[in-house]
């Protein structure tokens, strides 16, 4: 059986949350909806260890990268302009929720938990992507067209990991 999050981590989660909302722009809205989501985020745990265990696992362990989740989230809130991402980024914890639950009862199809896991991998690696290379245009100063080309070199490299990563995913499907 996979280990999931453990509980004793919640306070971790709520401080990664609390400093992202102290240092990072992020608008108010965004903000509730982040620690609405952190709060279900600790409640499904807290849910799950109460609960009578299941002998049905999804095929990937997603809770437990939720702390590292938090981080992008943390790297989002201090760009100058976060919201969109940021907004994208509140897909991830309800769909890593969806896909627990759904992973861990009769009903879903190796599709649908295909499905999810995907759409949370492209959203994660899609910010790390372009996190990284705005990082890398603001700290050597670069525009036009050479930001361009870097922007479209990032992306590039990006659509093949994330096309690496579907592969992947379909094996693990395909293998369990």
């Amino acid at each position: 059986m996979r280990s999931t999050l453990p509980v004793w981590s919640i306070p971790f989660l709520l401080a990664l949350v609390g400093i992202a909302a102290f240092v990072g722009r992020l608008g108010t809205a965004v903000l509730l909806v982040i620690g609405f989501e952190t709060v279900l985020v600790s409640v499904y745990l807290i849910l799950r260890v109460r609960g009578e265990p299941s002998n049905r696992q999804p095929v990937s362990n997603l809770l437990s990268l939720f702390p590292g989740n938090l981080l992008v989230l943390l790297i989002i809130a201090l760009l100058d302009h976060p919201n969109t991402l940021a907004w994208l980024w509140t897909i991830v914890p309800v769909a890593t929720l969806a896909y627990d639950a759904f992973g861990r009862s009769e009903k879903p199809s190796s599709f649908v938990r295909m499905s999810i896991s995907l759409i949370l991998y492209g959203i994660l690696w899609a910010d790390l992507f372009f996190l990284l290379e705005r990082a890398v245009v603001l700290h050597r100063q670069i525009s036009g067209n050479r930001e361009v080309m870097i922007a479209a070199g990032f992306g590039l490299v990006g659509a093949l990991f994330f096309a690496l990563g579907v592969y992947r995913h379909r094996i693990a499907i395909k293998e369990r």
